[in-house]
């Protein structure tokens, strides 16, 4: 990034300032935690000029993101009352139905000819003539008629609130040996202090089309020769995935050790997506995350249903082919700090419990003593290292010896 005390072009909102910010077409509290003058080399999109990293009030950090200058206004009065009306706009137009039939039609306030992210600069302006007027005839009103009003507002909240909980829940289960795939990532990089190299052998890109072409030579085999249905499915399942990696690695499926490697190899191949550079691995953080994201969509039952079954599928697949694509002993420990060497001592039961012989501990499941981690099991007495003390908290159930990882059942 560029540094902003040599950049040319002045910024008008400085780090730690606490402002407001378009997401969408709504106006949000927001505190800048960077601001940077982008140069044409700073951004993969060719973005210039200043561009703040920005955190929402009361948001999850997953929604941190970079900002131009265009969608961040100053947190004063006038633009509160700003954020106000929009708000106000937004709601009432979002309520506005159209009955046809049987059948409610919503309009979404949200199509219009500017795809902009921040709205007309007079979108949600009152004439003070127009509202003194409301304001005087609303005075007005019978007492009852109020309390009416207020009434049918809750009940319409009550009414979206009801609607949303009740959207179909999108389940994904992982097959067991994925999971165990999951947790030896996850203790790779967060305890081991080890990154996967990149690019990996075999990419998102490479697994979805591998996929694709055993659904296609399924489908030849069947003895039709006219492009049907399911393979149509299958594609467009495909695409989503990939457009879902794509654009959900960089903000929520990297862990916080990873991020510097992204922006490295980001630089580094700036003519690939991310589904040509990351692997399984990462992959697999997609599917534990799609549930939450797959909730925002307005899908029916059918294609729920088809969808669920469409993307366990996939998950079969790549279980059946996770030798190949998943490759522990490509993790390397590049620009991060070394393991902590422990001292060889002679190994004892995993009924010891001696603090100060607990290096000799052995996992009363898998038997290994190499581990960075001990988790209780089901007794005081019997400890069990970190991926089967994992295993055994979620699912209630000693991880399976097919599973063991040999390369860490190795003396420490």
């Amino acid at each position: 990034m560029a540094d902003t005390e040599t950049s040319d072009q002045k910024l008008n909102f400085e780090q730690n300032e606490l402002v407001l910010c378009f997401h969408g077409p709504l106006l949000y509290e927001a505190k800048i935690l960077k601001a940077e003058n982008w140069g044409p080399e700073d951004s993969e999109s060719g973005d210039i000029g200043p561009h703040y990293y920005v955190h929402y009030k009361g948001w999850k950090k997953t929604w941190d993101e970079w900002v131009p200058e265009e969608r961040v206004v100053k947190h004063n009065e006038a633009n509160l009352m700003r954020q106000k009306q929009l708000k106000d706009t937004y709601s009432s137009k979002k309520k506005k139905t159209v009955r046809i039939g049987h059948k409610l039609s919503v309009e979404d306030p949200t199509k219009s000819n500017d795809n902009s992210a921040s709205p007309p600069s007079h979108q949600g302006d009152v004439d003070i003539e127009d509202k003194d007027e409301a304001e005087s005839q609303e005075d007005q009103l019978p007492k009852e008629n109020y309390e009416r009003g207020k009434k049918r507002k809750k009940i319409n909240d009550e009414e979206e609130e009801e609607e949303f909980m009740n959207r179909l829940e999108i389940k994904i289960p992982l097959p067991e040996s994925l999971k165990v795939k999951l947790i030896d990532d996850w203790e790779n990089v967060t305890r081991n202090n080890a990154l996967l190299k990149l690019p990996r052998k075999y990419t998102v890109a490479d697994i979805l089309n591998e996929y694709l072409e055993s659904k296609h030579n399924l489908i030849a085999s069947t003895a039709t020769n006219q492009k049907s249905d399911k393979d149509d499915i299958h594609s467009e399942v495909v695409q989503g995935i990939k457009i879902y990696f794509d654009k959900t690695l960089g903000n929520i499926l990297l862990y916080a050790d990873e991020r510097q490697q992204y922006v490295n190899i980001r630089k580094q191949y700036l003519d690939k997506e991310n589904s040509e550079i990351y692997g399984a691995e990462h992959l697999l953080r997609l599917f534990v995350e799609l549930p939450r994201l797959l909730a925002h969509t307005t899908m029916d039952q059918a294609a729920t249903e088809t969808l669920e079954e469409h993307l366990v599928d996939f998950l079969k697949f790549i279980q059946k082919n996770e030798d190949r694509y998943f490759a522990e002993t490509e993790y390397e420990r590049h620009g991060m700090p070394p393991p902590k060497i422990q001292e060889a001592t002679e190994k004892k039961t995993c009924g010891y419990i001696s603090k100060s012989e607990r290096e000799g501990w052995v996992c009363a499941n898998c038997k290994t003593s190499n581990t960075p981690g001990w988790r209780a099991g089901e007794t005081s007495d019997k400890k069990l290292c970190n991926a089967c003390g994992l295993y055994f908290s979620k699912y209630k159930s000693h991880r399976p010896e097919h599973l063991w990882n040999n390369l860490r059942n190795k003396p420490a």
